[in-house]
């Protein structure tokens, strides 16, 4: 009599990785993970996984949503950065896709203008937390509106990064002379 073996991802647990540390796959090993991947089979299993977790996906929006509210309550860009960049992560899968692109809308603009090494426009961190916020909660608003909503608000981080390079570059007649 042999021994059964159960599937591998039944008994499988999720660890968490510090950066600088991720694993490196042989290339064998690589090239089978990519052939799972691409399984009809895997995906439609995946997907079914994602549609029956979407409501609990959703609730930890949610949570993100208000730790991000509470650290902007407390000016605490960092930790309102990290609850953004979870929120763009878990929001699509949880059917808020406009809340995840309004919350990659405030990823990009604090990364900019920390890098930049500049003070960040409030109001513009107060109109993303507020549409971020508005957008996981609403039912029905967030489909109708949040495309929208995302859109201008991705053109008005565009223009204030390209306000935050232009004040960077040196004014002719104001550099090195010679």
């Amino acid at each position: 009599m042999t021994a059964r073996k159960s599937p591998p991802h039944k008994h499988a647990r999720a660890i968490k990785i510090m950066p600088g540390a991720y694993p490196v796959f042989s290339h064998k090993t690589a090239m089978r993970l990519l052939q799972l991947l691409r399984d009809p089979e895997v995906q439609e299993t995946a997907a079914r996984a994602i549609v029956d977790k979407a409501e609990e996906l959703r609730i930890a929006v949610l949570a993100h949503v208000g730790r991000m509210e509470a650290a902007a309550r407390s000016a605490d860009l960092v930790t309102t950065f990290e609850q953004a960049h979870e929120i763009r992560g878990l929001a699509g899968n949880a059917g808020l896709v406009a809340t995840g692109r309004i919350a990659n809308g405030l990823c990009k603009y604090l990364d900019a203008i920390e890098r930049a090494e500049c003070a960040s426009d409030r109001e513009l961190v107060v109109l993303h937390l507020e549409a971020i916020a508005r957008a996981a909660r609403a039912e029905d608003e967030a489909t109708r509106l949040g495309d929208a909503v995302a859109n201008e608000l991705a053109a008005l981080v565009d223009k204030k990064l390209a306000e935050i390079n232009d004040s960077a570059r040196p004014r002719p007649g104001h550099g090195v002379r010679a």
